[in-house]
């Protein structure tokens, strides 16, 4: 959250159909993914949710704070929101200007209790794990309580700030939970973590927003959305995305049979190749070619699409063609596997997780090159352009192997490296897994939203925990 501190809110209503989680009814009889233990007991796993943005829907500090402040407190959240002061700062300069009524804030925080749709059930999910869940929040606990009350959640443990109301109508403010030693945050989220950190093997992290971030870098793991998820991405801190908690229910008790790969950028490195055959079609229809470091902008959907950036309607077939030939003459000399590929292919068939190639190349060309790399055993199928099925980001060769894999969409994850690749899986209802080693840069990466960013490919054994 924003201080309300955030940002502005969006606004958000309960979904009339419930996107579907786990496939498994029986969920609780499987043991969470992770292996790793710090103490020689039986797992112990704490979860520390933020609760602004994150289990509500609406960010309650910031409603409440435009609703009661009687000044210009979009100035002070501007300077908390740029980094110049912290919100106990912010807090203590807007506690001057509030003024409600303990009636007149029940009031107000009932017509506006919205939580994720799935959060309930997430919390019995946690009972049933023996999971700890507590809420780390830098809001306030008059509206934490009241709407965990009104959901019937009333016993989480909750870490905030406090509300006080005074005779003359105006609200104190106080922080229990702040860090003495820096100050900035009226609860200290990572000071919190770190004193729960020797009683528990594991302590997993879920938040959106600003007041989210040092807890982060100190948490075992990370469920992140919005403001999070982009600060993990963009300081390498391994995190998984997530819109509601029937998803992260889905994460925590995935055990993942198949893999869809992407092939160009993803498993081999078709730069120079495809430059080649790009520079044939420029020379053929006299057009100065881009220089080659601009490549991975165009990069990502069909072969038919990359040319319509460059020709008219007309001339697409021909350069088709010219392409074509000359790919044909030096692919197979001029396309190396990604580093690594082989040996994360080899272990993931190793632990008999099944693997399939969907790939906006062409199907036989795919083909041939995994075959001359002696990896074209490890895969169920390998598809691609020209085998009778759309293009990525269409769902459509993605779909039919699904089928092949004879899997659920829950059961595979995909792993790709642009756009299409993301859109493509999304649409099948399968998570993806981007790799921002590949064609489209990181920031590209993250407003489409996968499931996970990896730095490289060898990553990919890590995050299986394989």
């Amino acid at each position: 959250m924003s201080l309300g501190l955030a940002s502005p809110p969006r606004e958000k209503g309960l979904c009339p159909i419930l996107p579907s989680i786990s496939s498994d009814p029986e969920d609780e009889k499987h043991p969470p993914k992770w292996t790793k233990g710090r103490g020689k007991d039986a797992m112990k796993h704490l979860i520390l949710c933020d609760f602004d943005g994150t289990i509500s829907m609406r960010d309650m500090g910031y409603e409440l704070l435009s609703a009661f402040a009687r000044g210009n407190w979009e100035e002070i959240d501007r300077q908390y929101r740029e980094g110049k002061i912290g919100s106990r700062e912010a807090y203590t300069r807007i506690a001057g200007i509030c003024e409600a009524t303990p009636e007149e804030m029940e009031s107000f925080i009932g017509e506006r209790s919205l939580i994720d749709p799935y959060f309930g059930r997430f919390h019995d999910y946690c009972l049933r794990k023996g999971i700890d869940l507590n809420i780390v929040s830098d809001g306030f606990d008059v509206y934490i309580n009241r709407i965990l009350e009104h959901y019937d959640l009333p016993h989480i443990p909750i870490f905030a700030n406090r509300i006080s109301f005074k005779r003359d109508g105006r609200i104190r403010f106080d922080h229990p939970h702040h860090n003495r030693d820096c100050g900035l945050c009226g609860t200290c989220k990572r000071a919190i973590l770190l004193e729960k950190r020797p009683l528990y093997n594991r302590i997993t992290y879920i938040g959106n927003g600003y007041s989210d971030r040092c807890a982060a870098q100190e948490a075992d793991w990370i469920y992140a959305k919005e403001v999070l998820f982009e600060h993990c991405v963009r300081e390498g801190i391994d995190c998984t995305y997530f819109d509601h908690f029937g998803e992260v229910m889905d994460d925590l008790s995935r055990r993942t049979k198949g893999l869809i790969f992407d092939l160009d950028g993803t498993l081999i490195d078709s730069y120079e190749a495809i430059y080649i055959g790009l520079v044939e079609v420029f020379n053929h229809f006299a057009i100065p070619p881009f220089p080659f470091h601009q490549l991975g902008e165009h990069l990502g959907g069909s072969l038919e699409e990359i040319l319509k950036s460059f020709l008219p309607p007309h001339q697409i077939k021909e350069a088709k063609r010219v392409f074509r030939e000359k790919y044909r003459d030096i692919y197979l000399d001029k396309t190396p596997l990604i580093e690594g590929a082989e040996d994360v292919i080899e272990e993931l068939f190793r632990r008999s997780i099944r693997l399939a190639v969907v790939s906006n190349k062409s199907g036989k060309f795919s083909r041939k090159l995994l075959a001359q790399f002696g990896i074209d055993r490890f895969f169920t199928t390998i598809m691609g352009v020209g085998d009778g099925l759309r293009p990525k980001p269409f769902p459509d060769m993605v779909n039919a192997v699904v089928k092949d894999l004879a899997l659920h969409p829950n059961e595979i994850i995909m792993v790709g490296d642009t756009a299409e690749d993301i859109r493509a899986g999304k649409a099948a209802g399968i998570d993806v897994y981007a790799l921002g080693s590949g064609y489209n840069p990181l920031e590209k990466l993250i407003r489409e939203r996968p499931r996970r960013i990896l730095r490289e490919l060898r990553d990919l054994l890590q995050a299986l925990r394989v």
